[in-house]
């Protein structure tokens, strides 16, 4: 059955939030505490159904443009993807081409596609507490894979600001918003949908201090480096410095590269140096200040086994 498009405005759109479940996969939030409405430029509200569990959403959410009069439209709700085995294949260079990723950025920046996360990143302060729950569910990837992708984003992308603000929307932001469209493309979902299998079956961040000693010691000591970095580089993320830094070229390798590169370090006796194995395992910072706070939380504080010194620019 074909069924029409209605055009309402906010208060009809109110009442379809109330039927809808409680998810925060809507493009039209209302921010906490308040009735503003995420994206309040648009004024009328199209929605279209889905042919199949019958209901609606807003064109924005289903990833329609056009005239829908006389298509069905499928939402993809009853596509169950096998996340897992697809998250297992699939390598940080494919996830989207490169251009792709830079016009998404572009049209996220102009508007022209609409996202709550970066509506929240240009009205800061609006809503923190929705900030935050939108912040915990930014990818289905492993950290490994994780900071690979992050990774290949800060080497694709000029974003202004400091370093910290331009690593801080890079994961906010970007990240999430690549992992959503990717879904759309490689599973046929739409926009809604990819959102919801985000929030649904995300990997939660970890802050640092969760690696407690008792874990890492359970672990062979090889793996303790390689998980304390990928801990110290989420730390690094979301702290302020004075300057710049630069996370492990470890962690963007394959898995192979790092077995290699972890064989290079164990066969080594000299001490950390350019010229060491020990250099892809390094944090380097810009500023001895941040050096020095990076060394007191992570080694100090967690015993955090890392490598890390500063190249004062």
């Amino acid at each position: 059955m074909v069924w029409p498009l209605v055009f309402v405005n906010k208060l009809i759109a109110n009442f379809n939030w109330y039927l809808l479940p409680k998810k925060k996969s809507c493009l039209f939030q209302r921010a906490t505490g308040t009735t503003r409405v995420f994206h309040d430029h648009i004024k009328n509200y199209q929605w279209v159904q889905c042919s199949t569990c019958k209901n609606w959403l807003h064109f924005e959410c289903a990833g329609v443009e056009g005239d829908w009069t006389s298509k069905d439209f499928f939402c993809g709700c009853n596509i169950v993807p096998d996340v897992d085995n697809i998250l297992e294949s699939v390598k940080a260079e494919e996830i989207l081409k490169d251009e792709e990723i830079k016009d998404l950025e572009r049209n996220l920046q102009s508007g022209h596609f609409l996202s709550n996360r970066m509506y929240l990143w240009k009205h800061r302060g609006l809503d923190a507490a929705l900030r935050k729950y939108y912040s915990e569910y930014f990818t289905l990837f492993s950290d490994m894979k994780r900071e690979q992708i992050i990774q290949r984003l800060e080497r694709l992308l000029s974003v202004p600001g400091t370093v910290a603000e331009k690593q801080l929307f890079i994961t906010e932001v970007i990240l999430p918003e690549v992992v959503i469209q990717w879904l759309q493309r490689t599973s046929n979902m739409c926009r809604y949908q990819a959102e919801s299998v985000l929030l649904e079956n995300t990997y939660k961040e970890k802050s640092a201090p969760e690696l407690s000693t008792s874990d890492r010691e359970s672990t062979e000591e090889v793996n303790v480096l390689l998980r304390d970095s990928l801990a110290a580089a989420d730390w690094c993320r979301k702290t302020q410095f004075d300057g710049g830094f630069k996370v492990p070229a470890v962690l963007s390798m394959d898995e192979k590269e790092q077995q290699e590169a972890l064989q290079e370090l164990h066969n080594c006796k000299d001490d950390p140096s350019e010229e060491s194995p020990a250099e892809l395992f390094t944090f380097v910072f810009d500023k001895q200040k941040d050096y020095d706070k990076f060394c007191t939380e992570l080694i100090d504080k967690n015993n955090f086994k890392v490598f890390s010194r500063f190249e004062e620019k």
